[in-house]
């Protein structure tokens, strides 16, 4: 889990506006899974699901993930092929299947207009439904070179207004009640900030 971890930080190395959001991922998304009462083993995969479920953005360009404005359709196509690239590097490791299920589907919605299977409902996996709420949250509250982090309680009814949408409304529902009762940690220590960055021109 420490070699896990310190990949997670690597791969998050590639943008300084993602330093620490596997961590952050993975410590919401297990706050949630204990919650909904996930079997033991479900919540060991989902661990390193959390920590690696961006791995596929290795191969992602640089240019592409530090891009300070709207991506073209063809750059987000490149983006979108990152969980299953993923799912590529972790093939040849025995017993990560359902691992690898948690990271292909991350990016699916409910209502079946997400990526990459265009999967609905309880078709996805619920470790990729938890993922899809904690990745979400932790990108809509991070700085971006274009825009400024929400705060909690905008990224909160952000999360919200997306139920049945986006979101799993069991999965958002534990998520709010747990952040709103304190019981989830999302502060960010002061260092993961990164400095303030030119925004590039065309």
């Amino acid at each position: 889990m420490n070699f896990v971890s310190a990949l997670a930080s690597s791969i998050d190395a590639k943008d300084p506006y993602t330093r620490g959001h596997s961590q952050r991922v993975t410590r919401y998304s297990l706050a949630i899974a204990q919650a909904l009462e996930m079997d033991s083993r479900e919540i060991e995969d989902l661990e390193l699901a959390g920590y690696l479920h961006d791995i596929g953005k290795i191969g992602t360009p640089q240019e592409i993930l530090e891009k300070p404005f709207a991506l073209t359709q063809e750059e987000f196509d490149i983006v979108k092929k990152h969980p299953f690239n993923g799912v590529k590097i972790l093939a040849n490791l025995k017993n990560l299947q359902q691992v690898s299920s948690f990271i292909l589907h991350h990016h699916e919605r409910v209502d079946g207009a997400g990526y990459p299977d265009g999967l609905a409902g309880k078709d996805i996996p619920l470790g990729a439904r938890i993922l899809a709420v904690a990745a979400s949250f932790d990108a809509i509250t991070s700085d971006r070179p274009y825009r400024k982090g929400a705060a909690v309680g905008e990224a909160l009814a952000e999360i919200e207004r997306n139920i049945g949408g986006q979101f799993d409304p069991r999965v958002v529902r534990t998520f709010t009640t747990l952040v709103r009762a304190g019981e989830i940690d999302t502060d960010r220590p002061a260092h993961q900030q990164p400095e303030p960055q030119q925004t590039r021109k065309n």
